[in-house]
């Protein structure tokens, strides 16, 4: 009786033994057909030895089987084109995708790629909406933001090409107002709403002064007047450049309602 006891140990803890090394070996070999699905080696596979070929009868029911084993992780699929992206940032040379000074063509597409069809295009010569500029003006929105060219000369090219020399990040629609308009009080445009991109440090539309201080300390200016009697915000980046933009306050808890760079237009 003894002796069948023994035995009768030795085959379970037999049997234990094999489905422990069944599971190793499936988790094993689970894992380098999901790193071989996502990446391909570049040269020849390194020399192995063949894998034991499991009967059928001795696979273990597939609800045992570890879903991180049964199941590959998800990759990242590339960003889609139409879509906002990070690489679409508020700088005070550009936007990141594209400087100020580039072709219009050549900015159009980067942006396209990226932003999909515009919510609306404008031109005028002379007096614009968004003030004086150095030349006729094409302006493309997306969400809040207008992106400005010229063929006009600025600080970033040479007069006769067009190229960008401008963005906005506005609270209003302002290609809604009449340039010509002589009245006293001209009517409010309507607001914008959407898309609207940020610095490398989060800061943008509806940022509060106490986030834009402490994103960038010393660097930031606020200051109050004409034109329009309002709480204006500079944040210097050297010889880059800078960003302006306009505050609803003067307090900690205002927020930003604009921002701006390249050769902006003058009232």
């Amino acid at each position: 009786m003894a002796q069948d006891r023994l035995r009768s140990r030795t085959v379970r803890s037999a049997a234990l033994l094999s489905a422990l090394v069944l599971g190793a070996l499936l988790a094993w070999g689970a894992g380098r057909s999901v790193t071989r699905a996502g990446v391909e080696p570049a040269g020849p596979p390194p020399t192995t030895q063949p894998a034991t070929v499991l009967p059928a009868t001795s696979m273990p029911d597939p609800s045992t089987v570890p879903s991180s084993a049964a199941t590959p992780p998800p990759t990242t699929a590339p960003a889609t084109s139409g879509a906002p992206t990070a690489s679409i940032r508020l700088r005070p040379d550009g936007l990141g995708v594209a400087a100020f000074g580039t072709a219009e063509r050549e900015a159009m597409d980067r942006l396209q790629r990226r932003l999909g069809t515009p919510d609306e295009r404008g031109s005028w010569t002379g007096a614009t909406p968004f003030g004086t500029c150095p030349g006729p003006v094409r302006a493309v929105r997306w969400g809040r933001l207008y992106v400005l060219f010229t063929n006009g000369p600025t600080r970033d090219a040479a007069g006769g090409r067009w190229h960008l020399f401008a963005y906005q990040v506005d609270a209003t629609q302002r290609t809604k107002l009449d340039p010509g308009y002589s009245g006293p009080n001209p009517p409010e445009p309507p607001p914008l709403r959407g898309y609207s991109p940020r610095t490398a440090a989060g800061i943008g539309f509806g940022s509060t002064l106490a986030q834009v201080r402490s994103a960038y300390g010393r660097r930031v200016e606020v200051s109050f007047g004409e034109p329009g009697m309002i709480h204006r915000i500079r944040i210097g980046f050297g010889t880059a450049g800078d960003l302006w933009g306009s505050l609803s306050g003067g307090t900690p808890s205002s927020t930003v309602t604009g921002l701006t760079a390249g050769a902006t237009c003058g009232e």
